[in-house]
């Protein structure tokens, strides 16, 4: 089940803020700072295998963001989701998207990280709530 997104959070979502991802592992909790970006309907996340996040994610499906503005910490979109798709084909790919997103460059690798390495992550919003829209 997805969820309806409004033309203004559509728009907020398309700005390259960062994402706090939200999971969860028998009890424990883990919040981490992410790229995204959104399309059809999805958050694009990437991560490294063997992290923590991705095992809880794997675990548990269900996960919530926080996207605050850079420019107005008090105008921020909290979504709840589930993961709908991990990718190990197209992690490389993605992981350069999000770097030229965020920094304008491909990502550099760093600390032995390798393209086989990366994951790609999509959520598929169920619910959305914001603030100071």
């Amino acid at each position: 089940m997805t969820t309806q997104m409004s033309e203004p959070v559509r728009k907020f979502l398309e700005k390259p803020n960062f994402a706090v991802l939200a999971t969860r592992s028998n009890g424990e909790l883990q919040a981490t700072p992410m790229w995204y970006v959104y399309e059809d309907g999805q958050l694009v996340l990437n991560s490294s295998k063997g992290r923590a996040k991705l095992r809880y994610m794997h675990k548990h499906p269900e996960v919530a963001l926080a996207i605050v503005d850079r420019e107005n910490p008090y105008q921020y979109v909290q979504i709840r989701g589930k993961v709908t798709a991990f990718d190990e084909k197209n992690g490389a790919r993605d992981i350069d998207r999000l770097s030229h997103r965020y920094n304008g460059k491909p990502y550099p690798y760093p600390g032995g990280d390798s393209p086989d390495k990366r994951v790609t992550i999509r959520i598929t919003p169920t619910r959305i709530t914001t603030q100071g829209f």
